[in-house]
């Protein structure tokens, strides 16, 4: 099965809209042993829509696209996908209940007739729910260019297009697989170009596929084939290859393993920080369950900050400044103390793009852990835009946790 992804969206084009979608969809894709092999973005306009397809199928027999299914006049993506395979649009009566009961929910006085644009699909198609949004997915298999095709209408917001992807979109793409395929797969905390290469040469005499998706918390490996002994067998392989910190089987969220092993420690987390404003505690309260671990978050920016809320020595932030081993050591000591908190992870450094200097450039950042007492504070030199040594500050310190939480010297006090 070959994919491609297409997506919508004028706004994606200009900047002022992040495509997460394909961010997404490709994460959910690769766990299910189905890599996208080419995506597309383009503007709200018929033309390039119509381009972006033919393109597309050129290498792929099933095709997604996300966006403009909606009632505005820029939603165009039904009427220019009909007219492209030729595909008559039926008017389908449990749509236009729900686009009815969804207008009434949210707004008073008739519904507009432009709404109901979002209660037709294609002749022979299929619906995807959608239980947060009014445009439902739509789904339809043809033949194109000699060849069967299916295609899948997907809506453009993230809060829709998430789930539907997760609950429909895989589940009906695992069902059309020619034969039973299966995947399993972990998250390698180091880049992509690191962890790839020796994986795929350990396994290359077995019968299986080798799949990644990096992303900022590291690089998902995935491997997948129709022998499930070969599979375990090229997991088993992967993991003695590689060197760098390894999650469990099944596990591709850094935060989210954390705080499992959290709760099975009965530990609770607090988190200091200076340059990451915040961003390492919503990293950890975007897990659900996070509130049984998670104390809270200070963000010290300020010295007089460091100084009376995580009681961080004076002498310290005059000798070896805020941006230092020493400061982040006790800026993590004082949040346990300070959040009556058994573990804690600060942050401290030069996010930029000004405020560097010789001795302590942009992108110098120090993160440190402490679980009970035992500490470890590590010096980073990180590289990018402000937002990407933010970003990348924020893994560090949870993978700087994680191995302190493995460290026998930690499990032998826990």
């Amino acid at each position: 099965m070959s994919v491609a992804v297409i997506c919508t969206g004028t706004e994606l084009l200009k900047g002022s809209a992040v495509n997460t979608n394909m961010a997404f969809l490709g994460k959910e894709l690769c766990a299910a042993g189905i890599p996208a092999s080419l995506e597309i973005t383009v503007g709200d306009h018929p033309s390039e829509l119509v381009e972006a397809i033919a393109d597309a199928l050129k290498l792929a027999d099933t095709l997604i696209i996300s966006g403009g299914l909606g009632p505005t006049a820029d939603d165009l993506t039904l009427d220019v996908v009909s007219r492209f395979f030729s595909i008559q649009l039926e008017d389908n009566a449990e749509l236009k209940v729900k686009v009815q009961n969804f207008w009434n929910f949210h707004h008073s006085g008739r519904c507009p007739k432009a709404q109901f644009r979002q209660a037709r699909v294609p002749a022979g198609g299929f619906i995807l729910p959608n239980p947060v949004g009014s445009a439902s997915g739509l789904g339809f298999e043809t033949f194109y260019g000699g060849r069967e095709r299916k295609v899948f209408l997907l809506p453009g917001p993230p809060r829709e297009f998430e789930p539907m992807v997760k609950d429909f979109l895989v589940p009906k793409l695992c069902e059309s697989r020619p034969e039973e395929l299966i995947t399993a797969g972990f998250l390698c905390c180091a880049g992509e170009s690191t962890v790839f290469p020796p994986v795929e040469k350990a396994v290359a005499h077995l019968p299986v596929e080798v799949a990644c998706a990096a992303g900022a918390g590291g690089t998902r490996i995935f491997l997948s084939g129709n022998s499930k002994s070969a599979v375990d067998e090229a997991i088993s392989i992967a993991r003695d290859t590689l060197e760098c910190p390894i999650l469990p089987v099944g596990e591709f969220d850094l935060a989210e393993y954390l705080i499992k092993l959290l709760k099975e420690s009965e530990l609770s987390l607090g988190c200091a920080e200076s340059c990451t404003g915040g961003l390492v505690a919503n990293r950890i309260v975007t897990i659900p369950g996070a509130s049984e671990i998670f104390s809270g978050g200070i963000v010290a920016y300020a010295n007089e900050v460091k100084n009376h809320l995580l009681n961080v020595p004076q002498n310290i932030l005059d000798t070896c400044g805020a941006v230092s081993a020493e400061c982040a050591e006790a800026m993590a000591r004082g949040c346990c103390q300070a959040l009556q908190c058994d573990c804690a992870v600060s942050t401290t450094g030069v996010a930029g793009p000004g405020g560097g200097t010789l001795e302590k450039p942009v992108g110098l950042v120090y993160i440190s852990a402490c679980v009970n007492g035992v500490s470890a504070t590590q010096e980073l030199r990180l590289r990018g835009d402000r937002r990407a040594i933010r970003e990348r500050s924020v893994e560090c310190a949870l993978l700087l946790l994680y191995k302190l939480l493995e460290s026998p010297e930690v499990q032998n006090r826990c």
